[in-house]
């Protein structure tokens, strides 16, 4: 965890860097002893890296570094730019009539040193997730001019929150976050404190702060209480930061590249209450002035049969499990009824092809919303009693699709 003591997986992205920019002291780096590391201007690259392990900081390494020839705001307008072209759905999302102005905006944002550093050992971890952070602090932007009218320092302040959400993913192991890997209970917890961890890191950060930390923090909460790492309910969850976890929602699907708005808006349909009503209303609007979700739709050549053993893993997991709200959403759409099987063939047998489409299109919405409920158990489990942890151990098996049947 980020603190005085140089966190190590840090300082390996930091030395990463170092490797094809200049990377030193903006100040003397004191230890909490009184010594000094090292001074002002020096280098800080391998040759530096043990002294830096070896010793508890008097301040967070990012506040006394800096980085040359890294990211700076001008290189957002020209990011955001191509983004707009690439993904007509960003624009959509925004307002036509803000849409010009995002990224003059974020390429004339105010960033501070330490911010800048941080994001550029960020942006060189990952380099594809600089392009993902420029798109979630537009739709921030965006959704903020529209929702939060007249407050153009908050509006700011959660652009730069947007910018740096992600970054307590350099605080943690790597394998950790490689998108195939297979984790367990203590493992997940590490990867779901990365919202606390930049809280800690950007609380004290110039050019961060409080308001910004807290935005971080919250990215991945939802209003209905199902989020992380808090699980905050209704007015704990103010809409400022709400608009922070749609956009990085919204932008995650966007990134996806498989019908983002026809999958935000039956996420948005089956569950209903995890953002505000004035959020969704946004969502609603780009739904009925884009013809992404048709579009999509059409593309879709599936056959529904195949979604035969999603649709029984589905069917076995909440008649299991007794999970109310989702298995409320999935007994709107009729599919628990009687065999899944022989329902699926009827329907199969319907002439209409957009039926079986939209029908495809709910049954991996509810796939989704399984691996999304298998990360939070994972997340959960390890605070439960011996007794308990067993049955959520079954549950995350049954999610994998590894545990018997009875």
């Amino acid at each position: 965890m980020p603190s005085n003591d140089v966190n190590p997986h840090y300082l390996e992205h930091v030395m990463h860097t170092a490797e094809h920019r200049t990377v030193q002291a903006s100040e003397d780096i004191m230890a909490g002893n009184g010594t000094k590391l090292l001074a002002k201007g020096t280098r800080i690259d391998a040759g530096t890296r043990d002294r830096l392990l070896r010793y508890k900081l008097a301040k967070p390494l990012e506040d006394c570094m800096s980085v040359a020839d890294g990211v700076v705001p001008a290189v957002f307008g020209p990011l955001a730019q191509q983004l707009l072209e690439r993904h007509s759905l960003l624009g959509t999302l925004c307002g036509a009539a803000r849409l010009q102005a995002l990224p003059l905006r974020l390429a004339s944002l105010n960033l501070s040193m330490p911010v800048q550093s941080l994001l550029t050992i960020y942006a060189d971890h990952q380099g594809d997730r600089l392009a993902h952070s420029v798109g979630v602090a537009m739709l921030t932007l965006g959704l903020a001019q529209r929702l939060l009218p007249g407050q153009a320092a908050l509006h700011l302040e959660l652009a730069v929150a947007a910018l740096l959400h992600d970054v307590g993913e350099l605080y943690i192991e790597p394998r950790l976050l490689q998108r195939d890997a297979e984790l367990q209970i203590a493992q997940w917890r590490h990867i779901a404190s990365h919202p606390v961890i930049g809280h800690r890191v950007l609380k004290p950060m110039k050019g961060a702060g409080p308001k910004v930390a807290a935005a971080v923090l919250n990215h991945h909460e939802r209003l209905d209480g199902f989020g992380y790492p808090r699980g905050l309910l209704e007015e704990n969850f103010p809409l400022e930061h709400q608009i922070l976890a749609a956009a990085e929602w919204l932008m995650a699907l966007i990134d996806s590249g498989v019908g983002a708005l026809a999958r935000a808006s039956v996420a948005s349909r089956l569950i209903p209450g995890e953002f505000s009503p004035a959020i969704l209303d946004v969502l609603n609007s780009a739904v009925r002035h884009s013809d992404e979700l048709n579009q999509w739709l059409e593309q879709q050549q599936q056959p529904l049969l195949g979604a035969l053993p999603l649709v029984e893993t589905l069917v076995g997991t909440l008649e299991r499990f007794r999970l109310l709200r989702i298995q409320a959403s999935f007994s709107s759409t009729g599919l628990d009824v009687g065999d899944p099987a022989a329902t699926l063939l009827e329907l199969a047998s319907q002439p209409d092809p957009r039926l079986h489409q939209e029908l495809q299109l709910l049954i991996d919405e509810f796939g989704w919303r399984l691996r999304q409920l298998e990360r939070e158990a994972l997340l959960r489990a390890g605070l439960l009693p011996p007794a308990e942890l067993a049955v959520m151990q079954e549950l995350i098996a049954r999610l994998r699709g590894t545990a018997s049947v009875h």
